[in-house]
């Protein structure tokens, strides 16, 4: 399980060095100005650059990260297709591409140390940037949509557990 640096300040979380507005979903935190999708990843679009993570409740299913690949510099990827890869202790999975385009950056820090994602998921423990021409936003959900759609998700879990 991550350990994080959580308190509040005149309206703010801060999570570790990260400032700004963040709405609770069950256990986990989500800053209020990132987009989502449903493989449990965040993105944060500058310009035509999209940061991409893996959000506080995708780290937290998986457990500790021991394993990472993600894709090089340069590579064209395409909305949807897999990218790179994640191992845990319990579970292999990847990570996918939320839109077209061509990977700008990778995260070096997290390639060496993989479990700065699991202790800092929407800081230290981005993954890759990728650099797109598209405006394309198909299956990216704002906090208040992630809200709905995981509370269903985690229903449905509960049922299956009974």
């Amino acid at each position: 399980m991550a350990s994080y640096i959580l308190f509040r300040t005149f309206g703010y979380l801060y999570y570790n060095d990260r400032v700004g507005e963040y709405m609770k979903i069950g256990e986990w935190h989500y800053p209020e100005d990132l987009l989502y999708d449903d493989h449990h990843q965040w993105l944060k679009r500058e310009g035509n650059t999209i940061t991409i993570g893996l959000s506080d409740y995708g780290q937290y299913t998986r457990g500790d990260i021991l394993y990472l690949s993600l894709p090089e510099l340069g590579t064209q990827v395409k909305a949807g297709e897999a990218v790179g890869s994640l191992e845990t202790g319990k579970w292999v999975g990847r990570f996918y591409a939320p839109q077209t385009g061509r990977i700008c950056d990778v995260n070096a820090e997290v390639l060496k140390n993989s479990r700065l994602i699991n202790q800092d998921p929407y800081g230290h423990g981005w993954l890759f940037t990728i650099k797109t021409d598209s405006s394309e936003r198909q299956k990216l959900m704002t906090v208040e949509q992630l809200k709905v759609w995981l509370e269903l998700e985690l229903e449905r879990e509960k049922a299956c557990d009974v």
